[in-house]
């Protein structure tokens, strides 16, 4: 049996940890959520382009050979054949050239895309690529941080994180028994709010596990590798990398003209030497040269991870397999330790059920840190007593409030309306990617301000409908773009597409009914809570806050 002080320890432990870290790891599990379609979000706000079939699989190579001739940095930088033909994949051939920049310096990269006109001449154009998705991503991975300071507070936020975790377990170890899966739902609302948090996270704590443990690895893990370098490899950890990247490396050009396989032909060579890798796009480089290669990106079904940078690598010319000690069965152990914690992190494993599972476990993780601030605020709550006058309640609990609710829902509302933007303000600005990163922010903390000022019940209400509304402006957008295409805007049919379109429109179904429950429980719930907008004897005033006492 655990002493009473014990668990009394690790419950503080527990409770100011969640309350430090809670902010951001809402923001990291809600946009973590959304992450794990990714690549439907990506195809849902791209517009329709030539697209991958304009050009047939067989008349690849001369499409091939005319950007190489047009474009030589392309030759070296590598030249993308698509395979798939998704939404976000606007030709048969993509390719990336360096911006104008000083010798050393960084610098960004210009998109093209490349198809056939009707004569069998190059079309060539230089389009940026949506980055809605890849936004959304670094709200997850850094909450918005700039590098490098964002992955290092994460990092520190996963510590802690991985620190509740280990002190909630200990201070439910005592009645998990009789605890655990019980929901007693009644008058005593703190009681069913305690038990739903404690089910959340009893049930899922393996996923919560790997998400501390993953996410800290990944946020520090420039930090992690300098540190090995210094006790483990006594500073030869460069000699070390050169090694570790030497199977990406394409053969140098040797300056030998050589006749390149078709696409089909390297396809089927490859099929025939790797049997289970499944193919998503072919990176060709130094076409026209005798040492021509190419190096196929794909998935090998049945390991944790996809393969985004590697794969297998043949010769272009001849398809002799060169390389493929990147994909999943052949890497060695430590990149595959690294692949694996990447994958966990980011549910890259057995498919759609893995994808819904991560989605679903996001959305209860985002719960779980809302619903341990309003725990936190209802144990503080100061009750009315009996025909007594309504007391004001403690500033720190209404603060926490007010926070809770804007930067919660200010995340929800900001997500939803740079997601809808994607597709309203296309072509009407000149560089929409920065203009999802402001819409975003403006929506965060306007939230954020409304519910300082409101207090935390108003505000509640207000930012509930902006998130069903924002939300459900996601189909609304997909719809008004089908009945008035004069709008500018458009709507693919394809069923990940339209899939992004269902599962808002049933998220805002659910803020709706937020809104509506808590509108019910701010004008009928107890008085002497900061979730109540009437006085004792019925009226309806804001709530104001009382100085917090000196602990």
């Amino acid at each position: 049996m655990i002493r009473a002080d014990i668990i009394k320890l690790y419950k503080t432990v527990h409770t100011w940890t969640g309350i430090t870290c809670g902010f951001a790891l809402f923001i990291a599990f809600y946009a973590g959520a959304l992450t794990m379609f990714q690549e439907p979000i990506a195809r849902w706000a791209s517009p329709p382009a030539v697209g991958v079939a304009a050009v047939p699989l067989d008349d690849a190579p001369r499409l091939l050979e005319l950007v190489a001739a047009a474009h030589p940095e392309a030759r070296e930088e590598g030249i993308k054949l698509h395979l798939r033909g998704y939404e976000n994949e606007p030709a048969r051939v993509t390719w990336e050239e360096d911006e104008s920049h000083e010798a050393g310096q960084p610098h960004g990269h210009v998109h093209w895309w490349a198809t056939l006109k009707p004569d069998g001449s190059l079309l060539a154009k230089q389009e940026e690529p949506s980055e809605l998705a890849e936004f959304i991503n670094t709200i997850h991975m850094r909450i918005g941080i700039p590098e490098p300071w964002g992955s290092y507070f994460m990092g520190v936020v996963s510590l802690l994180y991985g620190v509740a975790l280990i002190a909630g377990v200990i201070v439910l170890l005592p009645s998990l028994v009789k605890d655990f899966l019980a929901l007693r739902v009644g008058r005593n609302l703190k009681r069913m709010w305690l038990d739903a948090h404690n089910v959340v996270g009893i049930t899922a704590l393996p996923f919560h596990i790997a998400m501390a443990i993953t996410a800290t690895a990944l946020s520090l893990s420039h930090e992690l590798w300098s540190l090995q370098e210094a006790v483990i490899f006594g500073g030869k950890q460069a000699i070390l990398d050169e090694r570790d990247n030497e199977p990406f490396r394409a053969p140098k050009p040797i300056g030998e003209a050589g006749a390149m396989m078709a696409p089909s032909q390297l396809l089927q060579r490859l099929k025939a030497q790797v049997p289970d890798f499944e193919p998503k796009v072919m990176i060709f480089k130094n076409i026209g040269d005798k040492a021509a290669s190419v190096r196929v990106a794909g998935a090998e079904r049945g390991y944790v991870g996809d393969t985004h940078l590697g794969g297998v690598m043949l010769s272009a010319v001849t398809g002799e397999l060169l390389k493929d000690s990147t994909r999943p069965s052949r890497q060695d152990p430590d990149r595959r330790a690294s692949e694996t914690f990447y994958g966990l992190h980011s549910g890259q494993y057995e498919g759609a059920t893995i994808t819904w599972a991560y989605f679903f476990l996001g959305f209860s993780g985002a719960w779980l840190f809302y619903s341990g601030n309003l725990l936190w605020i209802e144990t503080r709550r100061k009750k009315a007593c009996k025909g007594g006058e309504l007391p004001e309640q403690r500033r720190d609990t209404y603060w926490l409030g007010a926070g809770t609710v804007g930067v919660c829902l200010g995340c929800v509302a900001g997500l939803s309306l740079t997601i809808v933007a994607a597709k309203w303000l296309y072509g009407r600005v000149d560089d929409l990617n920065h203009w999802h990163e402001y819409i975003y922010y403006a929506v965060f903390f306007g939230s954020v301000v409304w519910a300082f000022a409101w207090g935390a019940a108003r505000s509640a209400v207000h930012l509930l409908w902006l998130c069903a509304a924002a939300t459900m402006a996601i189909p609304l957008t997909t719809l008004l773009a089908v009945l008035f295409p004069a709008l500018g805007m458009w709507a693919h049919g394809s069923a990940a597409t339209i899939g992004v379109d269902v599962v808002a429109f049933i998220g805002a179904l659910c803020f709706a009914w937020m809104a509506v429950a808590t509108t019910r429980r701010i004008r009928n719930g107890p008085t002497d809570s900061i979730w109540s907008i009437r006085k004792a004897d019925g009226d309806t005033v804001p709530h104001k806050p009382a100085a917090t006492p000196a602990e």
